[in-house]
């Protein structure tokens, strides 16, 4: 028999591709996007490392309540790398023994260069703060020096394995249950783990709840940009992936600028997380996505919504659509198929019917492994230079800020050149376009700042690029019954790149300052030429079965 078929993009000609209704969702989603930008990367900020240097018995005066952080004779207790301004945060000269017991206190008083030998230089366990600076985990922990160091950078990679361990299964549970549920209850899950962040205790509590914070946060992301590009007609899907995608680096500003103003982790983490609290407040305005509600059968409430969707674009849904849906309801509820090429008879099969063929179709599955790796590798080069931007030459805030913004231009352009170059050699451009930046900044003279800093923000902006278009790439090449939880799958293997960025400062100590802009150039070249392997996706329609899925590419498709 042959069974009903649905095109969702044909419902969406009728009922306004773009209209007032995704112009207003997309802005609501896109505040979800926002947030999640402080999950993601607000650990850049409390685990930064602080300015201190070593209590100077003798020298710093305990018994004020304030200790000066740069007296004038600092230079004659502790030593300093490379120049005058950056002093050795753990160490201090031995102290010389006086000869004369008597003039003790009045020498140490003073303390003179004749006070301390400075060709030999011990650990001290007590430190100093700069005065009106940033305070992180590192004062409150009690985590100092290069010893500990990878207590500040396990954070960052703890976070990404929360994600990892996230995205599979909030995948599943978005095809399963709804994108909404999935954006909301994820949304509100972490705002309250980052509220009870900023009140940990000790160390251990501070990492449990890095991790659930990252973990229920993170299929959030994903499920509002599906979410958003199945409102929208094929036509406007790039733009409003562009539009969606443009929110996440407002955040990252967002989150640089309020730590900037603070200055204080708890204080930032309790405010930055307040606003994710007011997303419950959300569940009886933000809709479910009609797509997925048509493939989980849910025919009434897609035909509701299809309805609200027309009325508020000012259009109307066609008796002829009307009577479809209907008879598609009543006689194949239980066994969905959604066909957006008319001409062609296929069997329905559920979500998990539909998994399990994946799996075994081997074009699938190497689409899937390379789409894996290149989700590492974008994540990893993607993370890496937001995490870095601090080292470039002039205020952190103003550079975090700055290396965050200049995506949105990255964005905007990438509609342009998807549209005219298609996905697959713009993926591949972009990287091998990061692959040349990076390794050039590697052997670029450190006093070159200018040089340096353009060349940096450009290679931020082609992995920006190139990282927008993978997102669209990976749900366009996949079918709309296991889209997420195949997307899941893919940034899951992402997050292995992210989980590696926080570890560039330990890579750095072993290997050279050299080592992590070899890394992201080596990784880029290869990921680039492997991004040849896709199969083109403009101007196609999204799939909604895997037989669709396998077809894209195919001469005749």
């Amino acid at each position: 028999m042959t069974k009903i078929t649905i095109d969702i993009d044909k419902l969406l000609e009728e009922v306004g591709e773009f209209g007032k209704y995704q112009k207003l969702y997309i802005f609501f989603l896109g505040l979800t996007l926002l947030f999640t930008a402080s999950s993601t990367m607000s650990f850049v900020f409390t685990t930064g490392d602080m300015n201190y240097r070593c209590l100077i018995e003798g020298c710093d005066s305990t018994s004020e309540t304030t200790v000066e952080y740069w007296p004038v004779w600092l230079n004659r207790t502790v030593p300093f790398d490379n120049d005058d301004h950056r002093l050795a945060k753990c160490s201090q000269y031995v102290r010389n023994k006086p000869n004369d017991t008597k003039k003790t206190d009045e020498r140490i008083f003073r303390c003179d260069d004749s006070d301390f030998n400075k060709s030999l230089s011990v650990q001290c366990d007590e430190f100093v703060f700069e005065s009106g600076g940033e305070t992180t985990i590192v004062s409150a922990f009690n985590i100092f020096c290069k010893n500990n160091k990878w207590k500040l950078t396990i954070v960052g990679t703890l976070n990404n394995i929360g994600q990892f361990f996230s995205l599979p299964i909030s995948g599943f549970l978005s095809d399963k249950y709804g994108r909404k549920n999935i954006i909301i209850i994820g949304s509100v899950l972490a705002a309250t783990c980052g509220i009870l962040r900023g009140l940990s205790i000790n160390y251990t509590m501070f990492l449990i709840l890095e991790f659930f914070d990252a973990f229920f946060s993170g299929g959030v992301y994903s499920a509002t940009f599906i979410m958003g590009i199945g409102l929208v007609g094929a036509r406007h899907r790039v733009f409003a992936s562009t539009v969606l995608s443009a929110y996440y680096p407002i955040g990252e500003a967002l989150v640089g600028i309020l730590f900037w103003y603070v200055q204080d982790w708890r204080k930032f983490l309790i405010f930055v997380n307040l606003p994710g609290l007011c997303f419950a407040l959300a569940y009886t305005i933000i809709p479910e996505s009609v797509r997925w509600m048509i493939a989980a059968g849910k025919i009434s409430e897609a035909i509701e919504e299809l309805k609200y969707i027309a009325k508020l674009n000012g259009e109307k849904l066609s008796e002829e659509s009307l009577r479809k849906l209907e008879t598609f309801k009543s006689t194949n509820e239980k066994e969905i198929e959604i066909e957006e090429m008319t001409k062609r008879r296929t069997t329905s099969c559920s979500s998990q019917q539909a998994f399990k063929r994946a799996i075994t179709s081997k074009r699938i599955i190497l689409r899937v492994i390379n789409c894996s790796f290149c989700w590492m590798i974008n994540t990893l080069i993607y993370y890496g230079l937001s995490m870095s931007s601090g080292s470039i030459v002039g205020n952190r805030y103003w550079n975090f800020i700055l290396c965050s913004l200049v995506e949105i231009p990255a964005l905007f352009l990438v509609i342009k050149i998807m549209n005219n170059c298609g996905r697959r050699e713009s993926q591949c451009a972009t990287l091998l376009v990061c692959s040349s930046l990076c390794i050039s900044i590697a052997f670029l003279p450190k006093h070159a700042v200018i040089l340096n800093i353009l060349l940096y923000l450009i290679g931020k902006f082609s992995i920006t690029i190139s990282f927008v278009i993978l997102y669209m790439y990976t749900a366009e090449m996949f079918p709309t019954e296991i889209r997420h939880s195949l997307l899941g799958i893919c940034s899951m293997f992402g997050r292995i790149g992210s989980m590696i960025a926080p570890q560039t400062p330990l890579l750095v100590t072993y290997f050279g300052e050299l080592s992590p802009l070899l890394l992201f150039s080596g990784s880029a070249l290869l990921s680039g030429l492997l991004a040849l392997l896709f199969p083109e996706t403009l101007n196609k329609k999204m799939p909604d079965t895997v037989l669709e899925a396998e077809q894209i590419g195919n001469s005749s498709s």
